[in-house]
């Protein structure tokens, strides 16, 4: 069996994950909805598959631009998510537990 394996891509894990990454950061109303689903969240992990059920959904297995998301590193992004907005994952999460 052989194994893929994807090369970094501009700090990324792999090409498929920094372009996600991309269209999730530069088109508002993706980045508002994911802070909608990242309110919901009380783990990286859970944000991370939350985002790929959304996204999967929405752009139907393709980016906007056509790339397969089937590489994309899901916990990767949501780490950036968390990191963009917070210094703590445990206080990230906290903040939105505590507006419930």
């Amino acid at each position: 069996m052989t194994t893929l394996q994807a090369e970094e891509y501009n700090g990324w894990s792999n090409r498929a994950t920094w372009n996600a990454n991309l269209w999730i950061t530069n088109t508002e109303s993706i980045y508002k909805l994911i802070g909608t689903i990242a309110n919901g969240c009380h783990s990286v992990g859970e944000l991370a598959d939350n985002m790929e059920g959304f996204l999967l959904i929405l752009w139907k297995d393709k980016t906007p631009d056509g790339d397969s998301l089937g590489m994309v590193n899901w916990v990767e992004i949501a780490e950036a998510w968390v990191n963009a907005h917070s210094l703590d994952a445990e206080d990230f999460f906290r903040s939105f537990d505590s507006n419930l």
